[in-house]
């Protein structure tokens, strides 16, 4: 299912102004932060020049936040480093306050995240 037109509006104007937080302009060229969009979930990619074809982007998911209309919370996964990939939810409870989760993503207490 699809986000409601205005939690994903507030999402993506929180989302992207973290990203313009993040990454310098000055760097921009060298590496950004992208969202993607899908059903009930956005997806923080890290995207730099592939370093044998600077024209080419190679891209790596860094967190995803998922939305449960339901009880309108938000829940953070991080890649699953272990296995096969994919991803595994994020030890910090689900809540209605975007801005938290986000805090909790740029803390990175645990370094899966940023390294």
């Amino acid at each position: 299912m699809a986000l409601p037109v205005l939690t994903q509006h507030i999402a993506q104007t929180k989302l992207n102004a973290y990203c313009q937080r993040k990454i310098p302009a000055a760097v921009r060229d060298q590496v950004r932060l992208e969202l993607e969009f899908e059903g009930n979930q956005v997806t923080l990619v890290e995207a730099r020049p592939y370093f044998r074809d600077p024209t080419q982007w190679t891209r790596l998911p860094v967190a995803r936040f998922r939305f449960n209309a339901a009880s309108g919370t938000w829940s953070l996964d991080c890649p699953n480093l272990r296995g096969k990939g994919g991803w595994r939810s994020y030890p910090v409870q689900p809540g209605r306050d975007l801005d938290k989760l986000i805090a909790v993503l740029d803390l990175d207490a645990s370094g899966v995240f940023w390294g």
